[in-house]
């Protein structure tokens, strides 16, 4: 499912400036490593790495991994554009993205060797004791295990949307993820929990692409069905004036004990 989805997912929004910029201060300084676990497309991982951390984006879906190939190509193409008549680096800080085309509970990659382990919008994939003891496994002394879960606000036209779906899918009714089972399993106390909001204007073709990739609808619906609903869901942006796509994401994340950790004194939370 997935490979053929990666062309939708990489057209989901991506996360707001204040959550990436929380989750790079939770990671320490700039150059400290991350594993994005069950990275998809690289929405977080190329936000983090533009913001100096080093990536290691762990996903098994190798389309999904070729999404963030050609995000990090396009980001390159960029740069070289702006900046070859003033700089041959304009930005030598920036960090890097490392692809692993491995599964969330066994990476493969080193242990103890990971400032931040996060998992964002993933956790309904991953088993979560599993994950839970890799995750303790990377995460270095001082580090932080976070998840981030995001959910479509009640706004007019996502709760009419939500309507739609529910006719068209019965059973559409996400389950929130296990992240109590996760932490558990990974030995750390329970997490800190941080809320944070974002929207989006979706035009009609990133419309359909992200309803095409929930896994309630693209991949559970019959083409008749799946048409219907996007034709609903194109008139429904129309008449509420914009596909107004708002999310309130939660941030839930602990550190586990070390000496970075009394050096901060840091408090967990802000409310």
């Amino acid at each position: 499912m997935f490979n053929r989805l990666a062309d939708a997912y990489a057209a989901r929004p991506g996360y707001p400036d204040e959550l990436v910029a929380r989750l790079a201060e939770l990671a320490g300084k700039r150059g400290a490593r991350v594993a994005d676990l069950g990275a998809g497309t690289g929405l977080l991982a190329v936000a983090l790495a533009r913001r100096g951390l080093a990536v290691h984006a762990v996903e098994p879906a190798r389309a999904m991994l070729e999404a963030i190939a050609r995000e990090l190509d396009r980001g390159r193409g960029r740069d070289r554009d702006r900046d070859h008549d003033r700089h041959p680096d304009p930005d030598p800080d920036r960090g890097a993205i490392v692809p692993v085309h491995a599964a969330a509970e066994d990476t493969g990659l080193p242990a103890a060797a990971f400032e931040l382990v996060v998992v964002a919008d993933a956790l309904q994939w991953i088993d979560p004791e599993r994950g839970g003891r890799e995750a303790a496994r990377l995460l270095a002394p001082g580090g932080v295990l976070a998840v981030v879960t995001p959910r479509l606000a009640p706004t007019p036209f996502l709760l009419a949307l939500e309507g739609r779906i529910a006719a068209a899918n019965p059973k559409a009714r996400p389950l929130p993820p296990p992240f109590g089972r996760l932490f558990a399993a990974a030995g750390l106390a329970p997490p800190a929990r941080e809320r944070f909001e974002d929207e989006t204007v979706l035009d009609t073709a990133r419309l359909d692409a992200v309803l095409r990739s929930l896994s309630y609808v693209g991949p559970a619906l019959g083409p008749a069905a799946l048409d219907a609903l996007l034709a609903d869901a194109r008139a429904l942006a129309v008449a509420h004036g914009g596909a107004r796509w708002r999310r309130e994401l939660a941030l839930e994340w602990t550190r586990r004990a070390g000496p970075e950790a009394t050096r901060r004194g840091e408090t967990a939370g802000r409310g």
